[in-house]
């Protein structure tokens, strides 16, 4: 059988990626027990959709984690949400979708859009670039970034009203999840990879937030959190 690569962006802060997409499809993999190899691309840009995750396999290239988890569970016959009705896979891809359409922009004005932040993210995320294209990149793709984060919706808020969305939609995931092991119950799938990946990145990052606060404020996230670790990191 042809060999599963997985492009990821750099580590950093203890976590195996920076990217929430990245680590979402690494904890994927492991949750389904799919053997795969990971390749480190220092930047996005040779990616086929310009941005990380992306997939080798038998000689196809496929961007985009949620893309990449569809060919793989109809190529290998696995299934990240084994054992779940049609209602709960339903709750489960709509509590996915407030993670990764909404929570997701919350922690992306965090790192770009917040100075102090900024300072010292810019050198993880663009750390492949030498230091010279960093210093004049570096602005530009920071005001693509607020681009995107208005264009979504979310930056036309204060930054005040950003951290209350943020602040409520963690809320949810933590009152969703209450004493459970995981978001649907005793066994991991394939929205607690989502989620694995958004939350370790606001909870376990120096990036500060009032977010990030109530995060951790949350018995159950934190423990959340190990417990994946402990899981599928080990």
């Amino acid at each position: 059988m042809s060999e599963l690569i997985v492009h990821h962006l750099p580590s950093a802060w203890g976590l195996p990626s920076v990217s929430p997409f990245c680590l979402k499809l690494d904890t994927y993999l492991r949750i389904v027990g799919l053997p795969f190899t990971a390749v480190i691309d220092k930047v996005p840009f040779g990616a086929p959709k310009k941005k990380l995750p992306y997939i080798e396999h038998s000689g196809r290239r496929i961007g985009d984690s949620t893309l990449a988890i569809d060919y793989l569970e109809g190529e290998f016959g696995v299934d990240g949400n084994a054992g779940l009705s049609a209602g709960q896979r339903a709750v489960a891809l709509a509590l996915q979708r407030l993670l990764e359409e909404n929570l997701y922009w919350v922690m992306v004005y965090d790192r770009w859009m917040v100075d102090a932040n900024w300072q010292f993210f810019r050198d993880i995320v663009l750390g492949g670039m030498p230091l010279p294209v960093r210093r004049l990149a570096g602005p530009a793709i920071r005001r693509g970034i607020g681009r995107r984060i208005e264009g979504h919706g979310l930056g036309v808020h204060s930054e005040r009203e950003i951290h209350a969305i943020g602040i409520r939609d963690l809320g949810a995931v933590a009152d969703f999840l209450g004493d459970e092991p995981f978001l649907m119950g005793d066994r991991a799938t394939t929205v607690d990879a989502a989620a694995y990946g958004l939350l370790a990145n606001i909870l376990l990052t120096p990036v500060a937030s009032p977010v990030k606060e109530a995060g951790l404020a949350r018995d159950n996230l934190v423990s959340y959190l190990q417990r994946v670790r402990d899981s599928y990191f080990h």
